[in-house]
């Protein structure tokens, strides 16, 4: 069993969760290792209260050099219980993927960059299933 296996197996569904920056960056890199074969970049964590939503993926573009990078990923304060927080960071990096690496390629191609649920979202459910992440629109 790798550590992300052991990660999500620990008592993830215990009472409510108290979401931190230690946790996000642990979870963060166990994800991109054995899910996104570490092609992602680790960006800063902006853990704060939110109304409406449960994570955001901040995606940007460097004009001057046509860079597609992720700023931050901002996660809610507070979670249900552990095991929301890992699906919440796994769908941002989802996200994260489409426009790091999916998007330069569109960019390329003459269309637009991409950060939404489709099917190019979709195609991680598998992946992530593995590890009994859920990969759905919205939490």
């Amino acid at each position: 069993m790798n550590k992300l296996a052991k990660f999500v197996r620990t008592p993830m569904f215990e009472g409510k969760y108290d979401a931190n920056e230690d946790d996000a960056v642990e979870a963060y890199h166990l994800l991109n290792k054995y899910v996104f074969d570490n092609v992602l970049n680790c960006p800063k964590f902006n853990i704060k209260r939110t109304r409406g939503y449960w994570g955001m993926c901040d995606g940007r573009m460097d004009m001057s050099d046509e860079r597609f990078f992720v700023e931050e990923i901002i996660l809610s304060k507070k979670f249900t219980h552990k095991a929301m927080f890992v699906a919440t960071i796994a769908h941002e990096m989802v996200h994260q993927w489409q426009w790091e690496v999916l998007s330069p390629q569109r960019y390329e191609e003459g269309k637009t960059p991409i950060m939404s649920h489709g099917p190019s979202f979709y195609a991680w459910r598998k992946p992530l299933h593995k590890y009994l992440i859920p990969l759905t629109r919205a939490y």
